[in-house]
């Protein structure tokens, strides 16, 4: 028989991490998204929010709060994804009603995404882990606090996509931060130097 507890005790619950799947950009297409921002009207904002520019990311797939088993099944998930580079183009402006954001995406899912996506959610529900339901909607915030869909603007920004990344969220000082936990680099994308982070 194993002994008892002593009344009151507690089992010590594992901590909890909140992580997503992501594109990341890299500084250029970082630049590009910014000053693109800058250009969206408010919308009728009232507490108007820029979204810094080392926050910028696109989701390919919010895992929400997990323990540190399923932290690691994600990152071997991702490990297993076989995509192709591809290129993205951001030329939307777009709104969410509901969390009163603005951001910028693509009016069309090109195919190297939608692969890359798709091979993604077949890994995590290989490894037992969850997969978003409805549509995917690939898009980067850049503005909160937006209350009213903003106006079309003019918008043009090709970004070559040669990764993708494993993020959690890291709190700091009451303010949470993204921390790349693992990056995968995409078939046919041209060696870079190594990154911490980085490997399959």
């Amino acid at each position: 028989m194993f002994p008892e507890l002593p009344q009151g005790a507690r089992t010590r619950r594992p901590k909890l991490t909140r992580a997503f799947f992501a594109l990341w950009p890299d500084a250029g297409v970082r630049q590009a998204v910014m000053r693109a921002a800058d250009q969206i009207p408010p919308g009728g904002a009232g507490r108007l929010q820029r979204v810094k520019s080392d926050r910028y990311h696109l989701t390919l797939a919010f895992l929400g709060n997990l323990e540190p088993r399923q932290l690691e099944a994600a990152a071997r998930a991702g490990a297993e994804v076989r995509a192709a580079a591809f290129a993205l183009r951001l030329d939307q402006v777009g709104h969410f009603d509901g969390p009163h954001v603005a951001w910028v995406g693509p009016s069309s899912l090109c195919r190297g995404l939608v692969q890359l996506k798709a091979e993604l959610d077949r890994e995590l529900l290989r490894f037992g882990l969850p997969v978003a339901a409805g549509a995917f909607v690939p898009h980067i915030t850049c503005l909160r606090g937006v209350r009213e869909p903003p106006d079309a603007l003019p918008l043009r920004i090709d970004w070559t996509v040669t990764e993708f990344v494993l993020v959690k969220s890291v709190a700091k000082d009451g303010v949470s931060q993204y921390k790349i936990v693992r990056r995968w680099p995409l078939a046919g994308a041209a060696p870079a130097e190594a990154a911490p982070g980085r490997g399959r």
